[in-house]
């Protein structure tokens, strides 16, 4: 894969998960997703991904400074988003009703897992 690509791919992954800390971030505040097992799980697997994704853009010295903001940004939300203890599954104790294929947290999720599995179908068509 060539450094244009990589570069490519970093800045993606980064807008992409950018917009799933923002959607978490909003979720907090969500009166049924702030309490709910998904959200709390979403979190702690988005926060994952995003540790992976920062080790490979750090390695990238010529990521743009407005994609740097982004991460910046994802820095500050990590910081502050307060995750409750003693979560239930908001679908099953009955006080959730959207359907559970599309739960707020994990749709946000899947959209990044998704770029992802785009993204490497995209290297190995390439390779």
């Amino acid at each position: 894969m060539s450094k244009s690509v990589s570069i490519e791919k970093d800045i993606n992954m980064i807008r992409a998960m950018s917009y799933v800390f923002n959607s978490l971030c909003y979720l907090q505040d969500e009166p049924l997703c702030c309490r709910c097992d998904s959200f709390v799980e979403s979190f702690e697997t988005a926060k994952e991904k995003f540790l992976s994704l920062e080790k490979s853009v750090n390695k990238n010295r010529v990521i743009p400074d407005e994609i740097r903001r982004l991460l910046s940004n994802v820095y500050a939300i990590l910081a502050g988003l307060t995750i409750p203890e003693n979560t239930l599954r908001q679908d099953k104790t009955g006080n959730c009703t959207i359907h559970s294929e599309v739960c707020l947290a994990t749709s946000a999720l899947r959209f990044y897992e998704e770029m992802e599995q785009l993204t490497h179908n995209k290297e190995v068509l390439i390779k």
